[in-house]
């Protein structure tokens, strides 16, 4: 999620129109725990520019079918905690929501930011 603040920050120094057209979206794979409430809490430590989504369990297992994101919970400790594991691939759409690229944790976030941008402007 730093990443994403890193691409944000850099396409609107190098690129401000095309930051303009862009929305970063997070989508929790945990909802029994990422209630609005929570992720509303949690945002406020991220880039402003971040919207929070959640959805019933089911809607949220069939995200991560389609997007092919590996989710699993580990075992909860005695007080009820426990981690998820999960994929970290950031999803690249165009404006009509089909999905153009998408990014691997081992990116750097100016290589994503130049692939963003020959996305968008097709130089």
């Amino acid at each position: 999620m730093v990443k994403v603040a890193a691409i944000m920050d850099q396409l609107k120094v190098e690129h401000p129109k095309l930051a303009e057209n862009i929305q970063p979206i997070f989508v929790t794979v945990d909802p029994a725990r990422d209630s609005i409430e929570a992720l509303q809490d949690y945002a406020k430590d991220f880039h402003p520019d971040y919207i929070f989504l959640t959805g019933t369990p089911e809607q949220v297992q069939k995200m991560a079918k389609k997007y092919r994101v590996y989710v699993s919970k580990a075992d909860e400790t005695d007080d009820g905690d426990y981690l998820v594991d999960h994929s970290i691939v950031l999803y690249f759409h165009d404006g009509e929501g089909e999905m153009v690229d998408f990014f691997t944790q081992s990116m750097k976030p100016s290589d994503i930011t130049q692939k963003i941008h020959k996305a968008m402007t097709f130089v």
